[in-house]
C-alpha cells in the first residue's frame, strides 16, 4: 500500500524508503488477530514507576482540534486523550478492544433497544467548569448540523430524526437526544441498532462547551488554537509548534488523574522511516508504527529485549478513487467500464510483494477480515471477494483489458487512441515512499492499457486539497480505517451525501442507497450480511466504484520500559492514558 506483469524496478533509494499510504480514516471495539498483547509488557502491579515520566510518540500534526470536526487518524490520537467522551476503548493483555466506560458512569438499554439512558460521572473541563448532558447534547446537534458540513455528521444517523434534520426535513429539536437533569443523557434511536456503543467510542460524539466555541467567534480558528479550547480528557494541550510537534501535559481536573501516571507527552511529526529508525534506536522515540523494511531491523531489537513488538491484522481498506465528480481531467472516470479496467490491472499479489514486502493483504473487496455482523465473521460469510473472479480472468490478459477501456471510452463520448489519453493521479505525499507508490500505479496503467499517466505531486496538503476539491484529477490514492466492528462503517462512506463521499471520488449510485437506506430498520443480522455482499459488489465489481488494492496489517515497536500502552484495533492508534514509564 502475483507475477502477472514485469514491473520496472524501482531505485534502491525508493525500494528502501517503502511505507504503507496514509489513511484517511477514523476510529472507534472488536476483535483482532494478535502476535502478541495488545498492552506492552507489566501492568502497574509488577512494576514500579520512575520518578520522570514523559512520553515521545510520532504522530503527523493535526489541524483540527474540534471534535465534531475531526476526520483524520492523527485528529483522533490527539483528541482522544484531551478529551474525554462516554467510552474509551483500551486493548486487553490478549490484544483484544474492551469499551469501558469514561464520562459515561453507568447506562440503561430499553427493552426494545431503542432508548439508551446515560448517568455520566461527576468529571470537569480544565477551567473547573462541570461537564454536563446537555454539553453532549449541544455536541450531537451540532455535529448534525447541515450549515457547518461535518464529514462525521452520518456517524449519528441511527438517532431518532438526525438524518432528517440534516437533510432539512426536521428541526433541532425533534433529533431523539435530551438532557433529563445535569448528569442524565437520553438518547432515542430510529432502529434498534445493535453496535451503537461501539460507534459512541468516536471523538465526534464528545461533549462540547458552546460557550468556548462561541467565544472563539471563527471555526477557522477554533480548528488551528488549542489555545481556545478547554479539555476534559486525561491530558490538555500545552504548546503546539505546527508543523513539529504537539505537547500534552496532565489534567489536573481529569476525573481519574490518580490512574494517569504520564506528566508530559510529546506528540512529533517524524515523516521519515530513516529518522523514527535512529531515534527508536537512540530511546528518544518510544513507540513506532513501521510498515517498511525497518522492521526487520527492529525486530532484532526486540530480539534483544529493547524493544516490544505488537502485531496486529487493521479493520482498513487501501483504494483507488476516480473522480466521479465530474469524469476527471479525461472525461472518463464517470464511465464504469473504464473504472473496472483500470481496476483490473493492478496486479495486487506483485504490488504488496515489490512494494511492500509481502506485509499486507491484497484486497479484491471492501470488508477487510475480522470484521463482523453480529457474531459471524463477515468474509467469512460473503465467501469470495467480489473481484476476484474477473482479476484472474484478466490478469494476464492486456488485450481483453484494453477492449474493456475503449468500449468505456466510445460509451463516454471520448474518440481517441489509447496512447493519446491522459490520467493524472494526485498525491500529498512528498517523500521517496509516496512517490514510489504513484510510481507503481503509472506504470502499470501505461505498459498494461497503453495509456499515458501523468502524477501531480502536490507540495503541501493545502495544495492537495485544492485540486482535489477542484476535481483537478482522474485519481487519488485514498484508505480508511474502520470507526467500529460492523462493515457499515465502511459502507457509509459511498452512500449518496455522505460526508465523506465527496473525499472518495464522489461515487454515487441509486441501487447502492437503496439497499443502504434499507438497513436503517433492518436488525435481522443474517438479512443485513445479505445486504452487505450484495452492496460490496455492486460498489466493487459491477460498477467499479473504486479500485481496492489491499487490506493493512500493523506492526508498533515499543520500548520495554513502556508500561500499560494500548493499541486498540478500534479507537486511537495510541491509548497511553494509562501508561507509564519504568526502567528507562
Amino acid at each position: 500500500e502475483g507475477k502477472g506483469m514485469k514491473w520496472k524496478k524501482l531505485t534502491a533509494l525508493a525500494m528502501a524508503s517503502m511505507m504503507i499510504a496514509t489513511i484517511l480514516s477514523g476510529c472507534g471495539g472488536g476483535n483482532s488477530e494478535e502476535k502478541s498483547s495488545g498492552k506492552t509488557a507489566e501492568s502497574s502491579s509488577e512494576a514500579k514507576p520512575d520518578e520522570k515520566q514523559e512520553l515521545v510518540l510520532n504522530n503527523v500534526d493535526c489541524k483540527v482540534l474540534d471534535v465534531n470536526d475531526a476526520r483524520n487518524a492523527n485528529e483522533f490520537v490527539l483528541l482522544s486523550h484531551v478529551q474525554e467522551g462516554l467510552f474509551r476503548v483500551f486493548s486487553d493483555k490478549d490484544g483484544n478492544d474492551v469499551v469501558e466506560n469514561a464520562g459515561c458512569e453507568s447506562y440503561e438499554v430499553s427493552d426494545d433497544g431503542l432508548t439508551y439512558t446515560f448517568k455520566l460521572r461527576d468529571y470537569k473541563w480544565s477551567d473547573g467548569q462541570p461537564v454536563t448532558a446537555q454539553h453532549y447534547v449541544d455536541s450531537i446537534k451540532r455535529l448534525l448540523n447541515p450549515e457547518n458540513g461535518f464529514s462525521y455528521s452520518f456517524m449519528a444517523y441511527d438517532i431518532e430524526n438526525a438524518e432528517a434534520y440534516y437533510d432539512g426535513q426536521a428541526s433541532a429539536d425533534d433529533i431523539g437526544v435530551k438532557a433529563l437533569d445535569d448528569k442524565t443523557l437520553e438518547i432515542k434511536l430510529r432502529a434498534n441498532i445493535p453496535f451503537f456503543i461501539k460507534k459512541l467510542t468516536n471523538v465526534c460524539f464528545d461533549p462540547v462547551r458552546l460557550d468556548v466555541i462561541e467565544k472563539a467567534g471563527d471555526q477557522t480558528k477554533y480548528n488551528a488554537d488549542y489555545k481556545l479550547h478547554v479539555f476534559c480528557g486525561p491530558f490538555v494541550i500545552a504548546d503546539h509548534t505546527k508543523g513539529n510537534e504537539i505537547v500534552l501535559e496532565k489534567n489536573p481536573e481529569y476525573w481519574d488523574a490518580e490512574n494517569v501516571h504520564l506528566e508530559k507527552v510529546t506528540l512529533k511529526e517524524i515523516p521519515e522511516d530513516s529518522t523514527k529508525s535512529i531515534l527508536i534506536e537512540n530511546k528518544e522515540l518510544d513507540a513506532v508504527e513501521a510498515n517498511s523494511e525497518y522492521i526487520a531491523k527492529w525486530q532484532k531489537l526486540t530480539e534483544s529485549g529493547q524493544l516490544a513488538n505488537i502485531s496486529k491484522t487493521s479493520p482498513s481498506c487501501n483504494y483507488m478513487c476516480f473522480n466521479q465528480h465530474t469524469g476527471g481531467l479525461s472525461g472518463l472516470m464517470n464511465n464504469a467500464k473504464c473504472r473496472k479496467a483500470l481496476s483490473l490491472a493492478i496486479n495486487r499479489e506483485e504490488m504488496n510483494e515489490v512494494v511492500y514486502s509481502g506485509i499486507n493483504i491484497p484486497a479484491y473487496g471492501l470488508i477487510p477480515a475480522g470484521m463482523l455482523v453480529g457474531e459471524e465473521e463477515f468474509r467469512t460469510v460473503a465467501g469470495e471477494e467480489p473481484l476476484k473472479a474477473d482479476y484472474d480472468k484478466y490478469k494476464d490478459d492486456n488485450e481483453g483489458l484494453q477492449k474493456m477501456f475503449k468500449e468505456g471510452m466510445k460509451e463516454a463520448g471520448v474518440d481517441k487512441d489509447l496512447k493519446d489519453v491522459e490520467l493524472t493521479i494526485i498525491s500529498s505525499g512528498t517523500t521517496v515512499q509516496d512517490q514510489a507508490i504513484q510510481e507503481y500505479f503509472k506504470q502499470t496503467w501505461e505498459d498494461r492499457l497503453g495509456v499515458k499517466v501523468n502524477v501531480n505531486i502536490c507540495a503541501d496538503t493545502s495544495l492537495f486539497v485544492d485540486e482535489r476539491n477542484n476535481n483537478r484529477y482522474d485519481l487519488v490514492f485514498m484508505g480508511w480505517n474502520g470507526d467500529y466492528n460492523d462493515p457499515m462503517t465502511f459502507m457509509e462512506l459511498f452512500n449518496t451525501g455522505s460526508g465523506y463521499a465527496k473525499f472518495m471520488g464522489g461515487y454515487s449510485n441509486e441501487e447502492f442507497d437503496k439497499m443502504f437506506d434499507s438497513l436503517a430498520e433492518e436488525s435481522d443480522m443474517e438479512k443485513r450480511a445479505e445486504t452487505y455482499v450484495a452492496m460490496e459488489n455492486n460498489l466493487i465489481n459491477e460498477q467499479a466504484g473504486i479500485a481496492p488494492i489491499f487490506y493493512s496489517n500493523k506492526q508498533f515497536f515499543v520500548q520495554s520500559y513502556v508500561k500499560d500502552m494500548s493499541f486498540p484495533t478500534f479507537g486511537s492508534a495510541y491509548e497511553f492514558s494509562r501508561a507509564y514509564i519504568s526502567g528507562k
